[in-house]
């Protein structure tokens, strides 16, 4: 089989999970399908050097990961919002005015976190991910995520008595 045929193989075969991973990352669907086609054109210019065996598919979604956190370095990272407000309130104005203060304190201690540590807790609260879904996400332990959550925690709860 040719180079070129492998080649399309494996962007058929890896394609769609890699750019659903990258918008899990950047946020943004055409984002991701920019960052993954820039690892698959990466990959094609050093087609000669590489081997496509299970250790490619490693790679690929190590490569699109670093593109991600690049990408996010370049961009200032934008948190996601907190609490949707898909519904129309039923609460009282008061009601409302402290939910909006609530939701601005939390935000403002977030970006206080370390970025790993605001990935994890948000993953963890928002996304509603479990430990082992954000380890294998972001390739690392289930105790570092662990780790980060409990960090994240303290300092969201030391943060939240100061303001």
């Amino acid at each position: 089989m040719s180079r070129d045929k492998n080649f399309e193989e494996l962007y058929r075969r890896f394609h769609p999970s890699l750019v659903s991973f990258a918008t899990y990352l950047t946020g943004s669907n055409a984002d991701a399908s920019e960052l993954v086609n820039d690892v698959f054109f990466a990959v094609w210019q050093k087609k000669h050097k590489l081997t496509i065996d299970e250790s490619l598919k490693s790679y690929l979604f190590a490569a699109v990961k670093n593109r991600s956190i690049n990408f996010h370095k370049k961009t200032k990272m934008k948190l996601v919002e907190i609490l949707p407000h898909d519904k129309e309130s039923t609460l009282t104005a008061d009601l409302n005015i402290k939910q909006k203060e609530t939701d601005d304190k939390l935000q403002t201690i977030l970006e206080v976190l370390p970025p790993k540590c605001r990935q994890v807790f948000v993953m963890s609260r928002i996304d509603k991910l479990k430990n082992k879904e954000i380890a294998s996400l972001l390739d690392i332990s289930i105790k570092t995520v662990e780790n980060q959550m409990t960090k994240a925690l303290k300092i969201i709860k030391e943060k939240w008595k100061i303001e």
